[in-house]
């Protein structure tokens, strides 16, 4: 996970605890980071999430994560599995294919030709390390080059619709396709990225089949309810009615 805090935010920093507790329900032996600014750290609660602090910039906001993507593919061991998050998200179901050998990136893929992925949630398997750092070190330099705006608000969007164009944004299921050196598989967002329409946050539902659930701008408020649907006190009464 990456987030900037502009100032310290317990509120957000919850959020990124309840993120952090749909990891370990699914993967319990994951390892879990924060990469933040020293206002995240204070924002933070969850002691079971480590926090490493890295450059911010409030006016790259977008290359700045991207930089701090890049340096840590650098410090992993080949063979590691890193999954990148945003930190309004909330796994619901295992997504286990998006990690299997196969592909170097996993990315999601929604029908916006300007900006077909969503960067959101990035899989990055690195048995070849050498060539995923590579891959972000050059995702991090397209960012760089783009306008203030951009590199503000979207510009990590747009480099990677650059870097790993993806021959179709209306798939089904998951494709591999080779995008230079670069193995990828496009996944559709709808499934793995998946945003709660406003009629089903009102009654607390998502698309059915969704592994990731992504609850952008004022969605956030409804992040507490859909975790202890799954994850919490509300699961549990679900799943004794049921039985």
């Amino acid at each position: 996970m990456a987030y900037v805090f502009r100032s310290p935010d317990p509120e957000h920093g919850r959020l990124i605890h309840l993120l952090a507790r749909s990891i370990r329900h699914h993967y319990p032996h994951a390892k879990i980071v924060l990469l933040t600014n020293e206002n995240g750290r204070l924002s933070l609660t969850d002691e079971s999430v480590e926090v490493r602090v890295a450059p911010s910039d409030d006016e790259r906001v977008m290359t700045a994560r991207m930089r701090a993507y890049s340096d840590y593919v650098r410090t992993v061991r080949p063979g590691t599995v890193i999954v990148l998050l945003d930190t309004d998200m909330l796994v619901v179901r295992r997504f286990d294919e998006l990690m299997a050998p196969g592909a170097d990136i996993s990315v999601t893929v929604r029908p916006y030709p300007d900006m077909p992925i969503n960067a959101g949630l990035l899989v990055v398997r690195t048995d070849d390390l050498p060539r995923m750092i590579d891959l972000f070190s050059r995702l991090h330099d397209c960012c760089a080059s783009l306008t203030e705006d951009e590199q503000r608000w979207y510009g990590d969007q747009i480099a990677l619709a650059r870097l790993l164009p993806p021959p179709n944004i209306r798939l089904r299921e998951p494709e591999i396709a080779l995008c230079g050196e670069v193995r990828v598989r496009f996944a559709p967002g709808r499934v793995y990225n998946s945003t709660p329409r406003p009629w089903m946050l009102k009654l607390l539902c998502h698309r059915p089949g969704a592994h990731i659930l992504h609850f952008k701008g004022h969605r956030k408020k409804s992040m507490a309810l859909y975790a202890a649907l799954h994850h919490g006190r509300l699961a549990r009464l679900v799943g004794r009615k049921r039985s």
